[in-house]
This record gives structure tokens, C-alpha cells and sequence, in this order.
């Protein structure tokens, strides 16, 4: 083989990148899943709001995109991460009737958006090591 010859694409890219591509797909699905077995059934007998189901929907959307987008090198990845962020915390928080800190710090959605929040400081990260102009 050649010297002058390219990587192939995959070793050109860091293992946590793959993870946070891997996180992001597991999430579209897990969503998926749930808005197709029981979300739009509670929704439509008014457990649920359709507001929430399509939140669910659009932060699942944003982090599978994002995560796309991170593995073909592109910048516009971190908006991505902090819209699903924002979008997702912000309609958590105007759900809840609970005004306990601790309450809200135990439910398992804060915990999902830590994980977003770190995939999303890593893809910072990444631009200051030169990743998104990479070819």
C-alpha cells in the first residue's frame, strides 16, 4: 500500500465519537419505540399531552442529527446538542409540579440529559483539536 494513500474514514475518528453516534441512534430509537407502543396511545386518550410526545420526538430528532453531523465533521453539530438541551430541560421543567430540586436531580430524564450535555461540551472540545476541519 501506498504512503501517500488516505486513512480509511473510521480511523480518522476517535472512539468517543462513535460512542456519542452510538448514544445518539439508541435514543432515536428508544424514542421511536415508545411514541409507537405507548406515547401516542396516552396521548391520544389525554394522559399526555401531544405537546410532550412531540418533544420527545423533536429532542430525540435533534440528538440523532447531531449525531450525524458530528461524525461527518461538521460544526453545526454543537447546535444540535444544545437545542435537544434546551428544548428538553425547558419542557421538563414547565411539566413538572413538583418543587423539589432533589425530585427533579432523581428523575431519570435529567440523568439522559447529562449525558447530552457531555456529548455536547465533547463536541466542543473537538474544535479546538482541529476535528471539524480534518478531511
Amino acid at each position: 500500500m501506498e504512503a501517500t494513500s488516505s486513512q480509511a474514514w473510521y480511523n480518522t475518528r476517535p472512539a468517543v465519537v462513535f460512542m456519542a453516534v452510538f448514544y445518539c441512534f439508541v435514543v432515536l430509537i428508544q424514542a421511536g419505540l415508545w411514541v409507537a407502543h405507548d406515547g401516542f396511545q396516552q396521548a391520544r386518550e389525554g394522559d399526555i399531552s401531544f405537546l410532550m410526545l412531540l418533544n420527545v420526538c423533536v429532542v430525540a430528532l435533534l440528538m440523532f442529527v447531531g449525531g450525524l453531523l458530528l461524525l461527518a465533521r461538521k460544526k453545526v453539530s454543537s447546535l444540535c446538542f444544545v437545542l435537544a438541551l434546551i428544548l428538553g430541560i425547558a419542557f421538563s421543567l414547565s411539566q413538572m409540579n413538583s418543587g423539589s430540586v432533589v425530585h427533579l436531580l432523581t428523575l431519570p430524564m435529567f440523568k439522559e440529559y447529562a449525558l447530552v450535555f457531555g456529548i455536547w461540551v465533547y463536541s466542543l472540545q473537538l474544535r479546538t483539536t482541529g476535528y471539524f476541519s480534518a478531511k
